[in-house]
């Protein structure tokens, strides 16, 4: 198939990004090529590419030798150009017109699976949280290389003592290995966003990193991180019926503040009686 000009099909076909579905098309085609690239090989079982719009990073998979396509869309406009990709490149793309939200990834039976997108801004952090705790490592996801706004990506990454820890970091660190590829200034999508973004790619671990309690993790996690500037003491008390016992028993200081504990500690804390 010829070069493709992201700017060129949405002109054609007379459409523009919705700032209401968080959408921001990457123009750059040798961008799209390195995001593809850095997600390793895709001629091997299938890849999940959520929000196609103008299908760029879509053909750009395709280009890479991708096996196979499952491109997730919500809005319906983009129908035309995502079927005409789907004619040049026979049975290899498959188009979804539905929320991405409503997708499982333990549905998609090809194995080896990877997820790589653009993710609209108005569901990144939603959506990846909800891939990562519903049992992302039973399924045949292996890896995911996605675009966020620089800030969240920070925060995916942010270690122990960052101002940046968060909530999503430390879920995301308990099921996957993730790391910041690179930055992508604001000028490469359109329409131009305020801030930059990075692109970051997560290995999906075989196992959850420690032993945990799930639903007591997230409640912990949502306690300790709604309040982020109060001592654990302090804003876990209505968790627990001998808080300052449960927060010694997994090795942690009383006064500390979330953002300064290792995610084993709090993987400790999930599985002491309340």
């Amino acid at each position: 198939m010829s070069s493709f000009n992201v700017r060129q099909k949405l002109s054609a076909n007379r459409l523009r990004a919705k700032k209401s579905l968080g959408q921001n098309f990457i123009h750059d085609e040798n961008l799209l090529r390195k995001i593809v690239r850095h997600a390793g090989d895709v001629s091997k079982g299938s890849v999940l590419e959520i929000g196609p719009g103008p299908g760029g990073l879509t053909q750009a998979i395709l280009e890479a030798g991708a096996k196979k396509v499952v491109a997730v869309e919500k809005d319906l406009r983009f129908s035309p150009i995502l079927s005409e990709l789907a004619i040049a490149f026979p049975n290899r793309l498959s188009v979804i017109l539905k929320d991405a939200l409503e997708i499982d990834l333990r549905d998609i039976s090809d194995s080896p699976l990877k997820v790589i997108a653009n993710l609209p801004y108005q569901i990144s952090t939603v959506l990846l949280i909800k891939w990562i705790t519903d049992d992302i490592w039973k399924s045949n996801c292996k890896s995911l290389t996605l675009m966020f706004q620089k800030e969240v990506a920070e925060r995916i990454v942010a270690g122990p003592g960052s101002r940046k820890r968060s909530k999503l970091g430390l879920l995301t660190e308990l099921y996957t290995e993730a790391k910041i590829l690179f930055r992508v200034p604001a000028s490469c999508f359109i329409p131009v966003p305020k801030v930059d973004s990075s692109l970051v790619h997560f290995e999906i671990r075989k196992a959850p990193k420690y032993r945990v309690d799930p639903s007591k993790l997230n409640i912990i996690l949502r306690s300790a991180f709604n309040q982020k500037r109060k001592m654990l003491k302090s804003s876990l008390k209505p968790l627990f019926s001998d808080v300052e016992k449960a927060l010694n028993t997994a090795g942690i200081i009383e006064t500390q503040r979330p953002e300064a504990l290792e995610l084993k500690q709090f993987c400790e804390l999930s599985l002491i009686h309340p």
